[in-house]
């Protein structure tokens, strides 16, 4: 508990019981190729930095690890969720994350973003955190597909309680991670690159949780 692994997340949640997750919040590779051309900051120099090319978001995640997170999670949320809708049964409640909120500008990418949930109810929820193009209430991205904490510590405000244990099986530079420690929150997660493991680690040892890379969360 409280640790993230580095190993491949269906491998780890195998090691878990039926339901032994309250929530898992999670942000699996959609299959788009969000790790072409990524450009990040990877610490206090203006030149450190490293363009991602390892083809890990050339597909989708097959249909056992879906199958997995459902069985261990009494709650799931999966963000890109209309990504795997061949994977994932029929549900009508959905959360859609705005990017854009009154902000007028013009672009090619999506003003939004879709998870699918498991819960039994017709009823979706909006949260509105900007992050469009050069334009963001969090900096410094680390990950291609890397979530605003605001965001994901909103969503774990109200699915959640204190103490409850949320997983991510994709992990990433760990903002799940990060919110759940900001709420009083266990956590355990999983990530296959040691490279983002240490990233989150470290942004988890800051004191206050003050941005490792030189921003606030």
């Amino acid at each position: 508990m409280n640790k993230i692994y580095c190993m491949d997340c269906l491998e780890g949640m195998k090691q878990l019981e039926d339901n032994s997750v309250d929530l898992v919040l999670t942000d699996p590779p959609y299959g788009i190729g969000a790790d072409k051309g990524f450009t990040a900051k990877l610490g206090s120099s203006p030149n450190n930095t490293r363009i991602y090319e390892d083809n890990w978001d050339n597909k989708t995640p097959n249909k056992e690890v879906f199958d997995e997170i459902l069985r261990i999670g009494k709650k799931v949320i999966i963000f890109g969720g209309n990504y795997f809708l061949d994977k994932l049964p029929f549900k009508t409640s959905w959360i859609v994350w705005d990017k854009v909120g009154n902000m007028k500008q013009f672009s090619f990418l999506s003003d939004v973003e879709l998870a699918w949930t498991n819960f039994d109810r017709n009823i979706s929820k909006k949260y509105t955190v900007i992050q469009k193009g050069f334009i963001a209430e969090e900096r410094d991205r680390i990950h291609p597909t890397q979530k605003p904490v605001k965001l994901f510590r909103n969503i774990i405000k109200d699915y959640s309680e204190e103490g409850d244990l949320i997983c991510d099986p994709f992990m990433g530079s760990g903002t799940t991670a990060v919110a759940c420690k900001q709420l009083n929150c266990n956590f355990i997660g999983f990530e296959i690159s040691q490279e983002y493991v240490n990233i989150a680690n470290k942004r988890l040892e800051q004191d206050n949780l003050t941005n490792f890379f030189g921003g606030d969360f």
